[in-house]
């Protein structure tokens, strides 16, 4: 059962087939669902977001090591939207830090950007590997 503030319901069709991206999503998508509901409770998620960013900064460099390891033909722009987000993650901490309403980029732009870049920039980027061969050990 979903919860009910949920803003992305987790399933199946989420998965990408690289084990690690799966299980860092899976926390994604409860980190975002956490956050949007904080925030429409008119609760602070300050803390929420500071372990959000660390959470995309250790996935980012997973996958930025694998896109390297199987040299992915697109690493410079997923490597730059990868740094866009943690820059964007810094601003809305400052932003929060000085008392600005961010429910919109909780409850919106943060749950359709993770989809987005989910279904294109990461699917297209774990085909790769995949074809690839590459794997955790390798």
């Amino acid at each position: 059962m979903i919860a009910p503030h949920s803003v992305i319901r987790w399933s199946d069709a989420l998965l990408v087939g690289i084990d690690f991206i799966d299980h860092d999503h899976r926390e994604a998508v409860e980190a975002i669902n956490r956050m949007a509901a904080t925030v429409r409770n008119g609760g602070s998620v300050q803390g929420d977001l500071v372990a959000f960013r660390h959470h995309c900064a250790e996935h980012f460099g997973r996958e930025d090591a694998m896109m390297r390891q199987v040299d992915f033909f697109a690493i410079e722009p997923h490597g730059e939207e990868h740094r866009r987000v943690l820059a964007e993650l810094d601003a809305i901490l400052a932003r929060l830090g000085a008392g600005e309403d961010c429910r919109d980029y909780f409850t919106e732009v943060l749950p359709q950007w993770f989809l987005e870049h989910r279904a294109t920039m990461d699917f297209v980027t774990a085909d790769f590997a995949r074809q690839r061969g590459w794997s955790p050990e390798a």
